[in-house]
């Protein structure tokens, strides 16, 4: 008999489970077992026949439905995490992570986390895990009892678990995480160290944008960490406040991060800025020169892939022609910025550019070499490390070519030289693939590909820099395969090992790679669409 799921096996209609008082379906829901019966119940109920009452409890009933699927999400995950072959290279919670993200669309983290807190739910705390196939605990909720236990013995943890888990489906779950962490200290009060050393595996910086060109960014660090950067951001700001800058001292201790990340980014030395740029009289806010300025170290910026580390901005270009206001885009993360605040950044000095973009697809078909540099308005040779990628589509680059568009054509005629010269000037692209036979790729072969790409290539991936991840060739050096643009594609470090180490296989497909994991499962990915 197959082990397969077939379609057959899931079609066994409900009977008609329609109740003349159908009010009644979801009280009962709130606490009855969620049998198939109860399940056809509820599917039967129409929203609209119920009152308020009936209303809260449909609500309440339907919760419980949704922690019992997650609760066979986390069996099924991790059951199969268990039959992996212990003898494997790579981890079984690798592997398991990779088959189950694709499946279910998540992202690398959220692969993680799920595979992670199904195996603790089905090894140490299965308690836990039979109230959330009842229905009775969220998973979130279960989440937390199984990341706060991590670091205690199993005897421990289901200590825990048999002190909290009887008030968790009551508590909200701010009180729950609370109550976890008191009763963790309350069972292992010498364990302190052991969890700190643990927690400091989840050490992260975690940066989200929330709209309006804001965002937010946050640190997950020791202690004493947090209040060094605290305390030096501080004193930075209290210091520049002294000295006479009227920004608030939030919007200081801010600027004193920036002053390092930029001045690191320009420079290679998170002090040149301070100690040189600022010394030469520099604008209000944090900006460093364009001009590379070596710190007494003799550090230089960043690269990736050959190429210095950049904040890339994506803008039309009509916008950059002043014949438009659109919106633009940090190319890493994909937060919107307005063309006001674009315009601001390029008159503190930036490098614009080229994207020569396919009108059908979206698809990146050139990148110029080089930037054509802005110098800032205030007429000083400071700037910060940003590159503006003016997207140009091949019907604009045609137009600009023969002059049939009277007004592309006058803002033309008004832009600075270096620019005109930028947008008319002949593709690059096609000069990339001349040396097939080199390895690594060289820098501006990298570069392309990791901006046709904008983000990782691979299955499972975020909004993350493609610029930072791994360049591979999708038909192996080892096999004869090229380094020219159709056989690279970026993938980060884990997708890069789960090819070549963990069965999975990728073949470029159309313009895409078609990725096929050990059982089989296929999932196509896109150079990114441009026109989005």
């Amino acid at each position: 008999m197959s082990g397969s799921l077939l379609v057959d096996d899931l079609v066994e209609p409900c009977a008609d489970h329609r109740l003349a008082d159908l009010s009644s379906v979801p009280v009962a829901a709130e606490t009855a077992p969620l049998d198939r019966a109860l399940l056809c119940r509820l599917a039967g109920v129409d929203v609209d026949d119920l009152d308020d009452a009936g209303l809260v409890s449909f609500a309440v009933a339907w919760t419980r439905v949704a922690n019992h699927a997650a609760a066979q999400v986390a069996r099924a995950v991790a059951r199969y995490r268990a039959r992996i072959d212990p003898g494997e290279v790579l981890s079984a919670s690798t592997l398991t992570a990779a088959e189950f993200g694709v499946a279910l669309g998540l992202g690398a983290g959220g692969a993680d986390r799920l595979v992670s807190t199904a195996a603790a739910l089905a090894t140490r705390l299965p308690d836990t895990l039979a109230a959330v196939d009842r229905g009775e605990v969220s998973w979130p909720k279960a989440m937390t009892l199984v990341e706060r236990t991590a670091g205690l013995t199993p005897e421990q943890a289901r200590r825990v678990e048999e002190i909290v888990l009887p008030a968790a489906a009551s508590r909200t779950p701010a009180r729950h995480a609370e109550a976890v962490r008191r009763t963790v200290d309350r069972i292992d009060p010498d364990g302190a160290a052991k969890r700190r050393r643990l927690a400091e595996s989840d050490i992260a910086l975690i940066r989200t944008h929330v709209g309006d060109g804001m965002g937010e960014l946050f640190a997950r660090l020791p202690s004493e960490d947090l209040d060094a950067v605290w305390t030096g951001a501080d004193a930075w700001a209290r210091r520049a406040k002294a000295a006479g800058d009227n920004r608030t001292l939030d919007r200081l201790r801010v600027a004193a991060l920036v002053r390092w990340a930029t001045s690191f980014l320009s420079h290679g030395d998170s002090a040149v800025c301070d100690e040189v740029c600022a010394a030469a009289g520099e604008p209000a806010e944090p900006v460093v020169e364009s001009v590379v300025v070596e710190s007494e170290s003799g550090a230089r910026p960043p690269t990736r892939h050959g190429r210095p580390v950049a904040i890339r901005v994506v803008w039309d270009l009509r916008s950059l022609l002043g014949l438009a206001d659109g919106v633009g885009e940090l190319a890493d993360s994909g937060a919107v910025l307005s063309a006001e605040t674009i315009r601001t950044m390029i008159a503190s000095g930036a490098a614009v550019r080229r994207l020569l973009v396919d009108d059908a697809t979206g698809e990146l078909l050139d990148l110029s070499r080089h930037g054509c540099p802005l110098p800032p308005a205030d007429g000083t040779a400071h700037c910060g490390p940003v590159e503006i990628h003016v997207v140009v589509s091949t019907a604009e680059r045609q137009a600009l070519n023969d002059g049939t568009d009277a007004e592309l054509a006058r803002a033309m005629d008004a832009a600075p030289p270096g620019i005109r010269a930028l947008l008319t000037a002949p593709l690059a692209a096609p000069e990339l693939d001349d040396s097939p036979d080199a390895y690594p790729a060289p820098a501006a072969l990298a570069d392309f590909v990791a901006t046709r790409d904008r983000h990782p290539a691979n299955p499972c991936a975020g909004l993350s820099a493609a610029h930072a991840s791994d360049l591979d060739h999708v038909v192996p050096v080892r096999a004869g395969g090229p380094t020219v643009r159709d056989n690279l594609a970026t993938s980060t470090r884990r997708w890069h090992r789960l090819r070549t180490l963990g069965g999975w296989t990728v073949r470029r497909v159309g313009r895409g790679w078609q990725w096929t994991s050990p059982l089989g499962r296929t999932t196509t990915t896109q150079p990114y669409d441009y026109r989005l």
